[in-house]
């Protein structure tokens, strides 16, 4: 499995690049965002990679950060959403703006893209709006509270809660899911709250 690419450009079209890796030319597809950060042939780069491998192909889809290759492997881990399409999602908007759609719930950035139709738009804000949802939760999460002693999680996590708009009484019934006796960290804590909350 190919994870990771440095070396030079020898080709750049519209959507792929052929990167030479000691001698070896890789055709990897991009999206118009890490198409943008290609260099002229004979210049350096390097993709953080995806491997797609299927019965009858092997494909390589390149990007230029680590951001940017997680929400194309969230999107391509949606039903109905391939490789090729994922690429065209991150093609049709920024990362920033894709990622404040699905939050939003607001469909139109990733209905721009080739081959996204209104269900599939759909299919994944409801599959992504909840991961984006606990990943914002964490980010806003002081590191010193993160790594603070198991006093101090139940209120950060109580507080993340909150932040993603569950009520006092919501955020309770999350924080009373939590097993505490087993000291979690911060985000595992944090996980099962939501799970919780997500059943109900």
């Amino acid at each position: 499995m190919i994870a990771h690419l440095s070396g030079t450009v020898r080709r750049a079209a519209p959507d792929y690049v052929v990167l030479d890796v000691g001698g070896v030319g890789y055709m990897v597809s991009v999206a118009a965002g890490t198409r943008q950060t290609v260099p002229s042939p004979g210049g350096a780069l390097e993709l953080h990679i995806h491997t797609h491998v299927r019965e009858d192909q092997l494909a390589l889809y390149g990007f230029s950060s680590a951001e940017e290759l997680e929400l194309f492997e969230m999107l391509i881990g949606v039903d109905g959403v391939g490789p090729k399409v994922g690429l065209n999602i991150l093609s049709a908007a920024s990362i920033e703006v894709l990622k404040r759609a699905i939050t939003a719930e607001d469909p139109t950035p990733i209905r721009r893209a080739s081959g996204v139709g209104q269900r599939t738009a759909a299919k994944v804000i409801i599959e992504l709006k909840p991961k984006l949802d606990a990943e914002e939760a964490l980010s806003v999460l002081p590191r010193a509270v993160a790594a603070a002693g198991n006093g101090a999680v139940p209120k950060a996590v109580e507080a993340a809660l909150r932040n993603l708009g569950f009520s006092p009484q919501e955020a309770r019934i999350g924080l009373e899911a939590v097993d505490w006796k087993s000291s979690p960290p911060t985000q595992e804590a944090l996980a099962s709250a939501l799970k919780a909350l997500g059943k109900k």
